[in-house]
């Protein structure tokens, strides 16, 4: 079962990704003419080793959000996959599950939609909550009203379905032709 956490991080991320993608607006640098650093100027390429070695939950609240949130998606994602790799052995299936959602959501919260699916792909399984909440962001990425609407019901009636995640997929339906990163606040928009 997905803890209350992991939904208030994830809305923590999905709010600095659009606060970062507004920043280039409010760089003072910018405002003078000057051009604003690129992301690849914020972003260190080499993995973050020391971070390998933290249990999940401290990993999971630290070094692959902040890469995102300074727009070092590629970064982000590679974190992810190295301490995956790095700590298979010690890694729960759920948490491999969510760490493989995260890899997808990074992508698609950057505007990378097609990129994440095949991450939210290897994300299916787990619980009935789970599993539906990763069929309707499927479902939400691949344009599929059907299936979306299918993957909510299945998930308004699973055990331990949260109100937020809810709205999320409520986000999806109400904004389908929106990019991820828009689409998943609409219901509360609305």
């Amino acid at each position: 079962m997905r803890h209350p956490r992991h939904v208030t991080q994830w809305l923590a991320v999905l709010s600095a990704a659009l606060t970062g993608a507004c920043a280039a607006s409010l760089d003072p640098a910018a405002q003078h003419g000057a051009a604003p650093p690129t992301a690849a100027q914020h972003c260190a390429a080499a993995i973050d080793t020391q971070q390998l070695e933290l249990d999940y939950d401290a990993f999971d609240a630290a070094g692959w959000r902040e890469l995102l949130a300074r727009g070092c998606t590629d970064q982000a994602v590679a974190q992810l996959e190295a301490y995956r790799t790095e700590n298979s052995a010690r890694l729960r299936p759920d948490q491999i599950l969510e760490m493989h959602f995260h890899a997808g959501q990074a992508l698609a919260m950057s505007g990378h939609d097609q990129a994440g699916i095949p991450h939210f792909e290897e994300a299916r399984g787990g619980e009935a909550e789970w599993s539906a909440s990763v069929d309707a962001t499927l479902a939400f990425l691949r344009r599929d009203a059907a299936a979306l609407a299918a993957a909510r019901a299945r998930y308004a009636q699973a055990p331990g379905a949260s109100s937020m995640r809810l709205a999320f997929i409520d986000g999806f339906i109400a904004c389908p032709d929106q990019p991820y990163v828009r689409a998943v606040h609409c219901a509360m928009a609305h």
